[in-house]
């Protein structure tokens, strides 16, 4: 399998690559930073002796079709693309200056949709392909904290609803998760109200679930309780909360 890892350096996109590698998948890791991706590359082709092809590019300012063409000149084709590129903020709780306003709608939703449509002429047909996102549990409604960040990953989610419609007559698959709290450097030294699970695992499950057709699920699953009963709270109580 050759899989294309967006967000590839730090956290999640970091796991995923390491799981990946071990399963034996060539890759091409995409970042923003070359010299965090060099080590990286490194360390998976020597520890498990595959192909590694370290590409950095800034998602804000990148031409996709850039993106494309890099990857398919190291890899020769793709079967998987993984869009796990995504910035947050603790000032997202109100008005924002512009550009930060901008950069988080570019890099959760604008980056993510130009990319897919990048690769989507060399996924669509492959029976092998799938197209992965990762959302975010505070799309599931919207509160004044991450609004902004919020709003761009429920849009991608309901991209990745459009994109699974159109994959429907074709091949390639797509899988999207509603992802909650994950142990990176994101969330350190923060009092999260839930607990947070280890970016291996979420990127051990996301590998187990290539191949499914699969619309949006939570990660860990018991999130699907905790923001169904948060969605069924009656307005007059939800706007007092201090979410």
């Amino acid at each position: 399998m050759k899989s294309v890892v967006v967000g590839a350096s730090a956290g999640l996109g970091r796991a995923l690559a390491e799981e990946l590698a071990e399963r034996g998948h060539a890759l091409v890791l995409i970042a923003s930073d070359q010299q965090d991706l060099d080590p990286l590359a490194r360390d998976l082709a020597l520890r498990f002796d595959v192909e590694v092809a370290p590409v950095a590019f800034d998602l804000l300012s990148v031409d996709p079709a850039a993106v494309r063409d890099a990857a398919i000149g190291a890899l020769g084709t793709i079967d998987n693309l993984f869009l796990i590129a995504g910035l947050s903020t603790s000032e997202d709780a109100g008005p924002l200056p512009d550009a930060l306003a901008g950069q988080l709608i570019n890099l959760n939703f604008t980056a993510a949709v130009r990319v897919i449509n990048a690769f989507l002429p060399d996924l669509e047909n492959n029976p092998a392909g799938n197209i992965v996102g990762i959302g975010s549990v505070a799309a599931a409604r919207g509160r004044r904290n991450n609004s902004v960040y919020a709003s761009a990953k429920r849009g991608l989610e309901f991209y990745f609803e459009t994109l699974r419609h159109h994959l429907a007559r074709h091949s390639c698959r797509t899988q999207f998760y509603r992802m909650g709290y994950i142990d990176t450097g994101m969330t350190l030294g923060q009092a999260l109200p839930f607990p947070a699970i280890p970016p291996q695992l979420a990127a051990r499950k996301i590998c187990n679930n290539l191949g499914r057709d699969q619309g949006m699920v939570y990660m860990p699953a018991w999130w699907f309780a905790i923001m169904t009963v948060l969605k069924l709270l009656p307005w007059v109580i939800f706007r007092k909360l201090n979410i």
